[in-house]
């Protein structure tokens, strides 16, 4: 458990220490890892040498259009992902194609973590966006966390917060609204873009459709258009071809 504990947060910090290689990145890259970077320093206030042996780890980049797996459910991974740029979530098909979204995962996200101890996960993970990605070997990345125990408080916080909106998402999903599932949702999201320096200003880059909002909530595609719709004419917030702009962010924190 300490393995996977520390793993979060040193991937996190890594993904954004390659300071050489983010001059000659496009300025969308460039500046989330300048952000991604600062933001991993208030969890863990890794010393230069060790993000110099962490980068060492790093096996390469990998690149995803839009909607392409990323990791299928029951296949054998050679390395650990990282999420450089883009968005991407991690679902579950069901029989005869239904499909829940488990998580969404943003910039800075580790794709695919528990895959440092098990050969194999119960889930797959598709490109929303396009994305780019940093690679580990995943044994090599494993031992090398294994010398590292001074971060295993900080990330304790971090998976204690992770957990925390898991057992939301459950609440979510067994006893609120449809109204309060999306708005919830989307005030998580929106948080979480803050926390790691990703742009928030109306209107903001927000690549769900009412699609991906259904299949993480349990709706219909019609039902979750209908609550965005109630949410429009609320003036709370409009979310339309991928641009959200949020104008009552208060009204979200009391759903």
């Amino acid at each position: 458990m300490k393995l996977m504990l520390s793993l979060v947060l040193l991937l996190f910090v890594t993904t954004t220490a390659f300071a050489e290689e983010e001059l000659r990145a496009p300025p969308t890259l460039r500046d989330a890892a300048k952000a991604h970077f600062h933001n991993g320093l208030a969890f863990y206030r890794s010393e230069h040498e060790t993000l110099v042996e962490m980068e060492s780890l790093r096996s390469g980049r990998r690149h995803f259009p839009a909607k392409r797996t990323i990791y299928r459910e029951g296949e054998i991974a050679a390395e650990m992902l990282v999420i450089f740029d883009g968005w991407a979530f991690r679902y579950k098909l069901l029989p005869g194609g239904r499909r829940q979204i488990l998580s969404f995962l943003l910039p800075g996200d580790p794709i695919c973590l528990p895959l440092l101890t098990v050969d194999r996960l119960p889930f797959s993970v598709q490109s929303l966006t396009s994305v780019t990605a940093c690679g580990f070997e995943r044994r090599c990345f494993a031992d090398f966390v294994a010398d590292h125990r001074q971060i295993a408080h900080q990330a304790d916080v971090f998976c204690v917060n992770a957990q925390t909106s898991a057992d939301e998402r459950l609440i979510d999903l067994g006893r609120r609204s449809a109204y309060e599932r999306v708005g919830r949702l989307i005030l998580e999201l929106v948080t979480r873009m803050e926390a790691k320096g990703i742009a928030t200003g109306n209107p903001m880059f927000f690549p769900l459709g009412q699609t991906h909002i259904a299949d993480a909530l349990g709706l219909t595609s019609i039902h979750a258009g209908r609550v965005l719709r109630r949410f429009r004419r609320d003036g709370v917030l409009s979310l339309h071809r991928g641009r959200l702009d949020l104008f009552d962010r208060a009204a979200l924190k009391r759903l």
